[in-house]
């Protein structure tokens, strides 16, 4: 993951007086590449991209880049390399597939990764059933932060039985219960603003029961109400994981639709 102190970071070293060797490497496939599999892909970008006279001026660089390789655990989809000796070394991790390039400029090659950022630009999961409320924001594909509220058990409103004797209480347990849910969505939202204060939305889904998405979608704060982009149905108690995997999932198809 690439945090916006870091590409303001890189930015600095814009026409620098060295130049700087940036490599974009990965693989578009759920699982991540294997460390052979990022050698093979660095060596080939090398040959292709290099002529022997600049190989030798980066070296060096080339080297460093081969041994993290060589020692590296794979955990992300794409690895990116800055390095220009004693003047740069920066290595980030990210959780989405980037175009495997090379490049030799006077500043770091930072335009791959623009679109993907922007692309996997922070959203917020919120899910809310009678009980409780979970919600976690995903950014660059990574759960960055979570939260979670619980309430008291809200009931189900119980159909009327028809029977004339029952009509009154039911009617009257039906409202007691629908004050109920109000509030316990009333709390829900107020801890969603208190766990989205400082982060930077830009766009909501909304899990859980099918039930609850109107009324959650219209309780929620204008500026989060306008950003919601979909909804998806789910035990609110499944693993986190499991519910981001559905986000992403949702976030595909909303994609291929646009």
């Amino acid at each position: 993951m690439i945090s916006p102190s870091t590409i303001e970071r890189l930015k600095t070293y814009k026409g620098s007086s060295f130049q700087v060797l940036s490599v974009y490497l990965g693989a578009d496939s759920v699982q991540a590449p294997s460390r052979e599999y990022l050698l093979t892909q660095f060596h080939s970008l090398i040959h292709s991209q290099l002529d022997k006279e600049m190989r030798t001026v980066f070296e060096s660089d080339i080297q460093r880049i081969e041994d993290y390789l060589s020692d590296y655990i794979p955990k992300a989809k794409s690895l990116v390399f800055f390095s220009a000796g004693d003047d740069l070394w920066e290595v980030v991790d990210l959780e989405f597939s980037v175009t495997a390039s090379l490049s030799v400029d006077i500043s770091p090659y930072l335009q791959p990764l623009m679109g993907p950022l922007k692309e996997h630009s922070l959203y917020l999961v919120l899910l809310v059933d009678r009980e409780k409320a979970r919600m976690f924001t995903v950014e660059q594909g990574v759960i960055s932060d979570r939260s979670e509220f619980v309430g008291g058990y809200v009931p189900q409103n119980v159909q009327s039985t028809g029977r004339e004797s029952m009509k009154s209480q039911t009617d009257t347990n039906f409202r007691h219960n629908e004050t109920l849910l109000d509030r316990h969505i009333d709390l829900a939202i107020e801890a969603v603003k208190e766990f989205t204060r400082g982060h930077d939305v830009h766009f909501v889904i909304l899990g859980g029961h099918e039930e609850m998405f109107r009324r959650v979608a219209e309780a929620l704060p204008p500026n989060l109400q306008a950003r919601v982009v979909g909804t998806f149905v789910t035990d609110v108690n499944i693993p986190l994981n499991d519910i981001m995997l559905k986000s992403k999932e949702l976030i595909a198809e909303i994609n291929e639709q646009a």
